[in-house]
């Protein structure tokens, strides 16, 4: 299950949190780490799972990816 929904607007991908107005966009993210939108995905995963305590597979603190701004 996500716990995220994701929206284009002017060909910018913005992932919202379900349960609070916490949101990302790819934008944040650098396309040297990998693919954009799977680094947004695992932040609203990581989000989910920190704050609404959704139990959602997290790796290791070392995998875990961060917003570049």
């Amino acid at each position: 299950m996500r716990y995220y929904s994701i929206k284009t607007i002017n060909d910018c991908i913005t992932f919202t949190c379900a349960v609070c107005k916490y949101s990302v966009t790819i934008l944040d993210f650098s396309s040297q780490n990998g693919s954009r939108r799977t680094q947004a995905a695992r932040v609203m995963n990581e989000h989910a799972a920190a704050v609404h305590r959704h139990s959602l597979p997290i790796g290791p603190p070392s995998a875990q990816l961060l917003p570049t701004h």
